[in-house]
């Protein structure tokens, strides 16, 4: 029996960036060595890297929080708002700037976490709805599509296509609905306290990931097994 009582955790929605897909290692100095080639710009990775921690330290430093209000809620604003401060960590020339925003929303750049597919498939298995909820500016859904799990999600709700974003709490309800699930059966699964926290207050209980993470070492996700009624699979999601 789950540990949210008699009735259990229905469904789970899950954070992408840091929580299934690592977002430590999207931009890199060959993947920007190859998208600036396409653009015709010549670098050699070490360029490449001198530019990426460059921009990094920039785009990153806390200052910028406020420049990145809104950035979730449309395409438009995430490449409008994102290129403007990639341009200014320079400053940079456009064909730069797009090459290394090509890299940041590069699909094929995401990589799930050693224990993302034997949760999920653990979960379905369990017969538990499951979907993903991401402050995010571009589809990610071909991500999932990659891995093979697109299908066995029940609900995709993105920032960017509903004019939303965490931590209102009004997103949470959305996915909830969409996962067809009353939120206090939903379990949230995510990584910062601020934003995914903020389930909470949409009345979800909350499952927060620790902040370290490596793309090579699993992201602790088997942990939510046991909460979500889906014991069977926790020594699939461990291997």
């Amino acid at each position: 029996m789950s540990e949210f009582g008699e009735e259990g955790v229905h469904g789970v929605l899950f954070d992408f960036a840091g929580t299934l897909f690592d977002d430590t290692g999207v931009l890199t100095a060959p993947r920007l060595v190859a998208k600036a080639s396409g653009r015709g710009i010549t670098l050699d990775e070490q360029v490449a890297a001198r530019l990426i921690r460059r921009t990094l330290a920039y785009v990153d430093a806390p200052e910028r929080s406020a420049a990145k209000e809104g950035c979730d809620l449309s395409p438009d604003a995430h490449k409008r708002i994102w290129t403007g401060l990639i341009a200014d960590a320079g400053p940079f020339e456009p064909p730069l700037v797009e090459a290394l925003y090509d890299c940041l929303t590069d699909n094929d750049a995401w990589l799930p976490y050693p224990d993302t597919l034997p949760v999920l498939d653990a979960l379905s298995a369990a017969g538990v709805r499951t979907g993903v909820l991401s402050n995010i500016g571009w589809d990610i859904r071909p991500v999932f599509k990659r891995i093979g799990v697109l299908d066995q999600l029940n609900a995709v709700v993105l920032s960017c296509e509903v004019g939303l974003a965490k931590p209102d709490p009004a997103i949470f309800g959305v996915a909830c609905e969409r996962l067809s699930v009353s939120a206090g059966r939903v379990l949230f699964v995510g990584d910062d306290p601020v934003k995914d926290g903020a389930a909470a207050r949409a009345g979800l209980p909350v499952y927060l990931l620790p902040s370290e993470r490596d793309v090579s070492v699993p992201r602790g996700l088997s942990a939510i097994l046991p909460l979500a009624g889906a014991e069977n699979g926790h020594e699939a999601a461990a291997q």
